[in-house]
């Protein structure tokens, strides 16, 4: 707290005057709740007195009763027609709402915390209007004006921070459900729509190469070699490809996918070979592109997600 208060005052020949005089011995002496007591029955025995309501006052703010030691200061600040007294009440006000910005610092309220403090420097104002001269009053002005400053800037940090956590967390909340995406779906390797799971089979160690060409049927677009693109073939759940003939071969892998005795490959082909082919490699590089112009925007903008898998 910058500076103290303005001292308890000496009262003469006034009715309350044993119980200021013996609440005076208890506060010289640091013990302010006892004080308090012998202030309050003098202020019993006479509201009027400026003396027993002043160091009333006091004691309550040397024990941090701030709430009622504002109310007590700014009633007697209004009451005041001295400009010495109404001076001593506002600057013992200023300090009053200081420490009740310092208790709602302990509880990183900064919204209020200011608040108080802007009240402290009015009040502070208020006293220099009624006493110009008054250098400790100055200084604590001076000072509350930087306590001002360093609050709003601490304000603006937790701001800041709690700005970057909620990004953080979101970003994080996104890379999960990616994650869970991503964990939901299976690989399809060569776009057929055809889980790669599904395409090699039950040893996944050995793949299934159905047309024996080298390329196992996760990665070949026609597995079978039949002139049909597998993603024809799979039908309209390829995840469950379709099985014409019910023989336990799914048409991807099988060359007379009916059973009619003439293979696939002579039959009326749904689309050339050779344009399903830059059909898939078409599709394949404009995904290529979305990816890259979607890991380009997350690079912009600082955050590190994961890219799709295939």
């Amino acid at each position: 707290m910058i500076f103290g208060l303005f001292p308890f005052v000496s009262v003469f020949a006034q009715s309350e005057k044993p119980y200021v005089r013996e609440g005076n011995s208890y506060y010289k002496d640091g013990d302010f709740e006892n004080a308090e007591v012998q202030y309050q029955k003098g202020v019993n025995e006479n509201s009027s007195s400026y003396e027993a309501s002043f160091n009333l006052g006091n004691a309550l703010f040397r024990q941090q009763k701030f709430d009622k030691a504002k109310e007590l200061f700014v009633n007697l600040a209004k009451s005041q027609t001295d400009p010495k007294k109404a001076a001593e009440c506002y600057f013992n006000l200023g300090n009053t709402d200081l420490g009740l910005c310092e208790q709602t610092l302990g509880k990183q309220d900064f919204q209020n915390a200011i608040k108080y403090a802007e009240n402290a420097l009015e009040d502070y104002k208020n006293s220099l209007r009624h006493n110009p001269y008054d250098k400790k009053t100055k200084y604590n002005y001076l000072y509350t004006q930087k306590i001002i400053d360093m609050l709003k800037q601490q304000q603006q940090n937790q701001q800041n921070q709690q700005n970057q956590q909620n990004q953080q967390n979101q970003d994080q909340n996104q890379d999960n459900q990616n994650d869970q995406n991503q964990q939901g779906q299976s690989s399809d390797t060569d776009h057929d729509g055809i889980p790669d799971d599904v395409e090699k089979g039950s040893d996944s160690q050995n793949s299934k190469d159905t047309d024996g060409d080298g390329i196992p049927d996760y990665r070949d677009p026609d597995s079978d070699n039949d002139g049909i693109p597998d993603s024809v073939e799979a039908g309209e759940d390829p995840k469950n490809p379709k099985d014409t003939d019910g023989d336990g071969v799914p048409d991807y892998q099988d060359t007379d996918s009916d059973n009619d005795g003439v293979p696939d490959s002579e039959q009326v082909k749904v689309i050339p070979q050779d344009m399903a082919e830059r059909i898939l490699d078409a599709i394949n590089k404009a995904d290529e592109k979305v990816q890259q112009k979607v890991k380009d925007d997350k690079n912009a903008k600082g955050s590190v997600k994961h890219e799709k898998q295939w």
